[in-house]
């Protein structure tokens, strides 16, 4: 009966039956122990299907079945569908906004038309490439993946989410080409001169920006978690397909559209010549006057976000919880919340403790486990039957096999039986000298091996579930099942706790492992948190690296790569800094915001620092060059900023809650990269190229 049970009225709302399977026969019937853990989850799926069925037969009554299998056996259909769904709600929201992003005023000369048909062109050329890109990532992934190469895993929940990333990232190549093609045009070049002119700045822009989203990206290949490291490698080769189409696909395609018009004399200069005096791009211009008169502003930001972004990340949240890859509506995850609320959890908790070496059967060992589970009655969230703590082993087992059973209440005791006592003591056991837990020791002459295997003579079925005997009839594995009531909260103390009573015994040699459900989901919460600032440390140091040799190999000045990396450290502190005033933990999907908040926030400020390379070359007053740059370039990251926001923030529509989350992180990422890229670089740049100016007398 459920927690609400009413004895005086003898009603409950709920009630629970639990069903035992015996996986060993599962193994037995369909071929080894791996079998069990595709079978039986299958047979649960089954059972629970017929219960279903059975709870349709009645009005007030629901029943229902949960089991981990139930969880783990589907074919996540619900979770592909759900993918499928938010993905095509991201292809038709960026296809809205590139829409925008890509429409031609039309003008005398240029009718609604031809601006349309421009704009429509430009559209599916953009949109047909990203298409492309996805699918050759899904083939690597495959070629990759088992049965090929066997590289990286199969798919997971983490790696579904890389379309739905490519297509948010990959389309700002897209624009940030068309967007400079088209202003060479209205430069008066031809179209093999902006071709060509587009590629040589550009394509150096993406390609640096490529390399080093890659870079970060691939960060995840240190997470001790293989499913970070699928993600990242896939991810990778998805961008860096989508460099390679848009440095060849895009261009070869444009170019053969548009000399047929410029054969015909049919483009409009002018039409193209009007990009730069678009509202992004004045927005972004006007952004100028930072770089000019309020250069603190931009310290400050840098300083600030940057700082309270790092306590941010410190005091954020670790959490693992599988459930959350399910809708929230599913039945099952239903159930277990109502086993969680009425039942405790349905199955009570029991901690493993599992114990393996040389050899275990020693007295030194056996006395010294015998202490161990004595130390541990006196610890917070043991659960105990009078001084004794409730738990499952050898010495339970053989303390049970000592007591009289069956007696009648209120009958005189019953006498042990002197034959097993005898046989008992014939190993060592001190029964006639010791109390308690203390009787089931044995002498330091005891026979603690031949004692086991009298054991598992005498009750196979009992000591078979606490005794590994090896090929070479060693005991090298012995596991303790103890009875807990820790939880979630208290499963970090309980695991210190265990581990402090069992020390003795690790002196031995013996190595001691405790785990239960809570205990592995706070492991895998640790290595989260702590792959997530490795990878941190690495992508942002691999792309200072990658920027500091380039700049150092064309222009001989390399502290300009570090300059340029400086707002992408504003750019991930300032997405931790989001995340904590959201409330948002750190878990399997938002852990691998490292990657994307590099991955968005490097192209921006590269594309920034190039542009301004090309501008100062022209002019060589650095604020003058910046605002050019702004004016310019500012609107494609406008651009590439929104289609990305699209792309992602309808993450924030998913049923499943670490996809709502990791959509409100991207959200944060973006706003903080075009921050980074328009308030607080071009301050930098201009601080970079004054102190050039003044010691070399030159332009750069």
């Amino acid at each position: 009966m459920s927690e609400n049970y009413d004895s005086e009225a003898t009603t409950s709302t709920a009630g629970l039956a639990i069903i035992t399977i015996d996986s060993a026969k599962i193994a037995e019937e369909f071929g080894g122990s791996d079998a069990a853990f595709i079978e039986q989850p299958r047979m649960e799926v089954a059972l629970s299907d017929e219960l279903t069925s059975v709870s349709s037969k009645f009005e007030t009554i629901n029943v229902s079945g949960f089991s981990f299998g139930l969880l783990l056996g589907g074919d996540q259909d619900d979770f592909i569908s759900e993918i499928g769904v938010l993905f095509g709600k991201a292809f038709l929201i960026i296809l809205g906004v590139l829409a925008y992003i890509f429409f031609i005023r039309p003008r005398k000369g240029y009718g609604f038309f031809k601006s349309s048909r421009r704009t429509l062109s430009d559209l599916l050329l953009s949109l047909g490439t990203i298409l492309l890109s996805i699918g050759w990532m899904q083939g690597v992934g495959a070629l990759l993946g088992p049965g090929f190469l066997d590289i990286i895993g199969p798919p997971n929940q983490i790696s579904q989410i890389g379309p739905i990333l490519l297509i948010g990232l990959g389309v700002d190549y897209a624009i940030h080409f068309t967007g400079r093609y088209r202003e060479e045009l209205g430069n008066g070049q031809s179209i093999n001169d902006s071709t060509k002119n587009t590629l040589s700045s550009v394509g150096i822009a993406l390609s640096l920006a490529t390399l080093a989203t890659i870079v970060g990206f691939l960060s995840n290949v240190v997470s001790p978690l293989p499913e970070f490291k699928d993600f990242g490698i896939t991810v990778s080769f998805g961008i860096l397909f989508a460099l390679l189409l848009v440095m060849t696909f895009v261009p070869a395609i444009r170019s053969l559209l548009d000399k047929r018009a410029e054969t015909k004399n049919s483009i409009s200069r002018d039409a193209f010549s009007s990009s730069g005096e678009s509202v992004l791009n004045k927005i972004a211009g006007a952004s100028s006057i930072i770089p000019r008169k309020l250069k603190l502003i931009s310290i400050a930001l840098l300083i600030g976000v940057s700082s309270y972004g790092y306590v941010s990340f410190t005091n954020l949240d670790t959490v693992f919880n599988f459930t959350d890859f399910l809708p929230e509506d599913d039945p099952v995850v239903a159930t277990l919340a109502v086993l969680t609320d009425e039942f405790g959890g349905g199955f009570g908790e029991t901690t493993s403790v599992l114990l393996e070496g040389d050899n275990l059967a020693t007295p030194e060992i056996h006395n010294a486990i015998i202490d161990a589970i004595g130390d541990l009655a006196g610890a917070d969230n043991i659960v105990t039957f009078g001084e004794n703590v409730a738990n499952e082993s050898v010495v339970a087992s053989l303390g049970a096999m000592l007591a009289p059973q069956d007696a009648i209440p209120g009958a005189p005791p019953q006498a042990p039986d002197m034959e097993l006592v005898s046989g008992l003591m014939s190993y060592g056991v001190e029964i006639m000298s010791g109390e308690g837990l203390d009787a089931l020791k044995v002498s330091s002459s005891g026979d603690v091996d031949g004692l086991y295997k009298f054991l598992l003579a005498k009750d196979p079925i009992t000591f078979f579930g606490s005794l590994y005997l090896d090929d070479q009839e060693v005991f090298t594995a012995q596991q303790i099942k103890i009875t807990t009531s820790a939880g979630s909260e208290g499963s970090r103390q309980l695991t210190d706790d265990i581990y402090a009573a069992f020390q003795p015994v690790i002196e031995l040699g013996v190595n001691v492992a405790a785990t239960n459900d809570s205990i592995v989901t706070n492991s895998v919460s640790d290595l989260i948190s702590a792959s997530q600032f490795q990878s941190l440390v690495f992508a942002i140091f691999s792309s200072m690296l990658f920027l500091i040799i380039y700049y150092w190999i064309d222009l001989r000045r390399p502290f300009l790569g570090v300059v340029t990396i400086f707002p992408v450290i504003a750019i991930v502190m300032g997405t931790y800094l989001g995340m904590n005033l959201l409330e948002i933990p750190l878990n399997p999907v938002t852990a691998t915001l490292t990657g994307i908040a590099i991955g968005i926030g490097v192209p921006f400020v590269i594309h920034v620092t190039n542009r301004f390379r090309e501008a100062l070359n022209k002019d060589s007053n650095p604020v003058s060059a910046i605002t050019t740059t702004l004016k310019t370039t500012g609107g494609s990251l406008f651009g590439s900023a929104f289609t990305t926001m699209a792309g992602f923030g309808i993450l924030t529509t998913s049923t499943l809650k670490p996809f709502q989350q990791m959509g409100q992180v991207v959200l944060v990422s973006i706003g903080f990269a075009l921050v980074a890229s328009i308030l607080i670089l071009p301050t930098l740049l201009v601080l970079w190229a004054n102190y050039h100016n003044k010691k070399t007398a030159k332009s750069l």
